[in-house]
């Protein structure tokens, strides 16, 4: 009974237009009023304040502040000259350059939202110019966009980690390998509809000159992610003192080596950080008393107990895990689905032989695979606004990047080298 209207009123609340922190929250203050958790209403803010209280959500703000000034340095700029360097004389070069971008700056950000966006601008009006349709060039960005959250620092790595008690440290470590395969997956998709469909390439020959001053004019951005993540990944500074030091870093290189910060993008910069690190954290504080009423219904177990009864080997419960993500990625944010998936899914998952870092790598893989799928892929709206072209010219489009993606992420839920290798061979 305690789950039934848990789940009707959040069911209610979000259907009718009530944002999903709120909709968390007024769930379990219902069952608490009502008597079926036997708990004061003080104890709903004891846990929200826990849910809040945790050193590794501060890299959250930090990782998103200095992307954020990275890009107002003109980093993008940057990263594609030195991508059309290497990639733009094949044929559909923009696109590989396109997902090259993309991987690099997915690095420093660690948000698929902001990736897609800062990226899009620049590159889908070039590649329109160069004779690429429109359709094709939100679409191969709005696949791209993704590695953002895959590749380390990821915001959503964060998030998980906190969730579920993962090292964070050691789920950036596994991010690297997937999220390689995925850029690896996308170029290559994109270089197979480019020779299809006769795209354009550059008539431009290879001038070492222009590469080597491209190359030393990217180098203080390129060096951001390997310092960060070496800084991490060798036991220097946890998670939130390597994002200061990326803070530091991007003032550093945007200030005084690329000489293109100025108050007003500092301001934007802060702005922006301050919205989406409001919203993060307001459903993590949040899921925190929800998360225990599922657990005290022991949620995680009947589910597990469920599949079990029908016959679910390992197999098929992990094939059932990927599908339930994929499904819920395509209507809800991200946010919201780890709070409400990950303390049901992760035990089960853990239960079937999935390693963590395995099981880490599926939910952020799924989940993003959602955000370039309708009909709620946000990475889809923001493409189609940077590109005005229409979301079924681009779905249509974004085909050939959902098979390919998917079968990366088979790859990774049945090979588990692929997600933990590198976290042991580095010590997490």
């Amino acid at each position: 009974m305690t789950l039934l209207v848990l789940f009707t009123v959040f069911a209610v609340t979000l259907y009718t237009g009530v944002p999903v922190a709120w909709s968390l929250a007024l769930s379990t203050l219902v069952v608490i009023w009502s008597g079926m958790v036997p708990l004061p209403p003080s104890w709903f803010a004891q846990q929200v304040f826990v849910g809040a209280d945790s050193i590794s959500l501060a890299a959250i703000p930090l990782f998103l502040v200095a992307g954020g000034i990275m890009n107002e340095g003109g980093l993008t700029r940057r990263i594609i000259d030195l991508a059309n360097d290497i990639f733009g004389r094949m044929r559909g070069g923009l696109g590989i350059v396109n997902v090259a971008t993309c991987m690099i700056y997915g690095g420093i950000t660690g948000s698929a939202t902001a990736d897609t966006g800062a990226v899009g601008a620049i590159m889908i009006p070039a590649m329109t110019e160069r004779g690429y349709p429109r359709d094709f060039s939100a679409a191969v960005t709005a696949a791209a966009g993704t590695l953002g959250i895959v590749l380390p620092p990821s915001v959503v790595m964060i998030m998980y980690g906190v969730l579920t008690d993962t090292s964070i440290g050691g789920l950036f470590a596994a991010g690297i390998i997937p999220g390689l395969m995925l850029a690896v997956t996308f170029m290559l998709t994109a270089w197979w509809i480019a020779v299809r469909e006769g795209f354009p390439k550059s008539d431009h020959p290879f001038r070492l000159a222009a590469f080597g001053r491209h190359l030393l004019r990217a180098l203080p951005a390129l060096l951001m992610p390997v310092g960060v993540l070496g800084t991490m990944l060798t036991g220097l500074a946890t998670t939130t003192e390597a994002a200061c030091v990326a803070v530091f870093w991007a003032l550093f290189v945007g200030g005084a080596i690329y000489r293109e910060i100025t108050w007003a993008g500092l301001w934007r910069v802060g702005v922006e950080t301050v919205r989406m690190t409001g919203a993060i954290m307001i459903i993590m504080a949040v899921s925190v008393p929800f998360s225990w009423v599922l657990t005290v219904e022991q949620v995680p177990q009947t589910a597990a107990a469920a599949l079990q009864h029908v016959g679910a080997g390992p197999t098929v419960t992990i094939l059932l895990l990927l599908a339930l993500l994929t499904f819920v990625g395509t209507w809800a944010d991200l946010g919201p689905s780890l709070v409400i998936l990950a303390p049901i899914l992760h035990p089960i998952g853990l239960e079937v032989g999935l390693a963590p870092y395995q099981l880490g790598m599926i939910f952020v893989i799924a989940l993003g695979i959602g955000l370039f799928t309708p009909p709620v892929g946000t990475n889809i709206f923001v493409v189609c606004n940077v590109a005005k072209v229409g979301v079924n010219a681009v779905t249509r489009r974004l085909i050939p990047f959902f098979i390919t993606s998917n079968i990366c992420l088979l790859l990774v839920s049945f090979i588990p080298a692929t997600t933990e290798w590198l976290p042991r061979l580095l010590g997490f």
